[in-house]
């Protein structure tokens, strides 16, 4: 009766030892599926926020290309007066009524982009593109800097051909970056929406 008895409780210890490892693959099982859910989610919210941060991208360019087409008449115009000045040697050619239009052009949501987390999640050939087009208005921002300080050395003083030459020597480099920006946002912009 002891082997018996003993035969018993071998049995049960044997069904409770299995009990408890098939617990213990469900608790390991569910911490897994628990995990893999959490990074799918995770995975989820980051191809989303991708999706936000080229929405948002594409956008400030829209805008950029907008202030372009705004102010590149305006900008053609004061170096159409600015080359008659040169030409003819004479300041009186000029008028009193010169404005400098430059657009208000936005880098904000390509910064955030590019030091997002959402960084990995979006297309490779796309971000070139989308650089390219950023270092073009780059250049541009550059020359316009250039174009107002050469114009803020006339405030307070008589303005001479000298002068007006400089200014009307970076408004020309503007005008040709510009309608390469311009040319250059359309085809992005063009492009991602295909």
């Amino acid at each position: 009766m002891t082997e018996g008895r003993a035969m018993v409780e071998k049995g049960a210890a044997r069904v409770r030892i299995v009990g408890l490892l098939a617990e213990m693959a469900l608790v390991v099982f569910a911490v897994l599926m628990a995990l893999a859910v959490e990074e799918w989610r995770e995975e989820r919210r980051l191809v989303d926020f991708a999706d936000r941060v080229r929405a948002a991208v594409l956008a400030e360019l829209d805008a950029n290309l907008g202030e372009l087409r705004r102010t590149g008449e305006p900008l053609s115009e004061l170096q159409t007066i600015l080359g008659e000045v040169v030409s003819a040697q004479d300041l009186s050619v000029m008028g009193d009524d010169l404005q400098l239009n430059l657009p208000d052009l936005s880098t904000a949501a390509w910064e955030v982009a590019q030091g997002s987390e959402a960084a990995p999640y979006l297309e490779y050939e796309w971000l070139i593109d989308i650089a390219r087009a950023y270092e073009v208005l780059d250049v541009y921002s550059e020359a316009s800097s250039n174009v107002i300080a050469s114009m803020a050395a006339l405030v307070g003083r008589t303005p001479t051909v000298e002068h007006i030459s400089d200014v009307y020597g970076w408004l020309a480099i503007i005008n040709d970056v510009h309608g390469q920006a311009e040319s250059r946002l359309e085809e992005v912009l063009a492009a991602s929406s295909d």
